[in-house]
């Protein structure tokens, strides 16, 4: 049964969870990966320190993952609300025992734990507008003094692009899709497939993403509490936004 077979999302994720971190850096484009490694680099924590993080929608945990392995005094709680893709998680962060947390829970809405870092790649893009503040509040409240959110996104940012621009970044993603299966990271039958269950489940109404602008979202951040929030890196729609807590 290829993945385009299955009509709900739940069946989708439980068939490509396996195939998830493989696939998905070659789907969502150049920006994707490239994204994911700015975001390590821009946690404000020294290699040593302690701290805790939290990563809403962390999907398979690679992210939490990564923070792990960098920050080996660091503690993590990973949280997502897809079972198929929890299971992947679990296997991934075992052996982190104690320093990591697993949560089964929507993270758009669940209340967050005393933290002093939040990190949110590709999950805001599933957040209506008009729930976007409420979940800044809670980010807000559940940060300490000096607490940092990184959130990485597709999003708009300024004037929309040209024609051309778009042709530019239509063209760079195609080579990035050439690349990884001419390195046999991907095939065309399985990016094809990806795309294809996309558009059934968005005509069926099942998959409801939202294209936010990143100005939006940084008013949201000043409104809710944050005292300082700004657009740090960007590849095209990936967007990388970073905010902070006090001083």
């Amino acid at each position: 049964m290829s993945e385009s077979d299955f009509d709900d999302t739940q069946a989708y994720f439980a068939a490509i969870a396996e195939s998830y971190d493989r696939l998905q850096p070659v789907v969502a484009g150049p920006g994707y990966q490239a994204g994911l490694d700015f975001v390590l680099k821009l946690v404000p924590h020294d290699e040593g320190e302690a701290f805790t993080a939290v990563e809403l929608g962390c999907g398979t945990a690679s992210l939490t993952a990564a923070i792990l392995d960098r920050f080996p005094n660091a503690r993590a709680v990973a949280v997502d609300s897809e079972p198929a893709m929890l299971e992947v998680a679990r296997r991934k962060l075992a052996r982190f025992g104690q320093r990591v947390e697993i949560r089964d829970d929507d993270a758009a809405r669940c209340k967050l734990p005393a933290c002093d870092l939040v990190l949110s790649a590709f999950m805001f893009h599933h957040i209506a507008p008009e729930h976007v503040a409420g979940t800044m509040q809670r980010i807000v409240g559940a940060l300490a003094t000096g607490g940092c959110l990184i959130l990485l996104d597709t999003m708009q940012a300024g004037p929309r692009w040209s024609q051309r621009v778009g042709a530019q970044s239509r063209r760079l993603y195609e080579d990035h899709v050439a690349a990884a299966i001419a390195g046999d990271r991907a095939t065309q039958e399985e990016i094809d497939a990806r795309w294809a269950f996309k558009r059934r489940m968005k005509a069926a109404g099942k998959d409801v993403e939202y294209r936010h602008c990143a100005e939006d979202i940084l008013r949201a951040m000043q409104v809710s509490g944050f005292s300082e929030a700004g657009l740090v890196w960007r590849l095209f729609a990936h967007t990388l936004l970073m905010a902070f807590v006090g001083q």
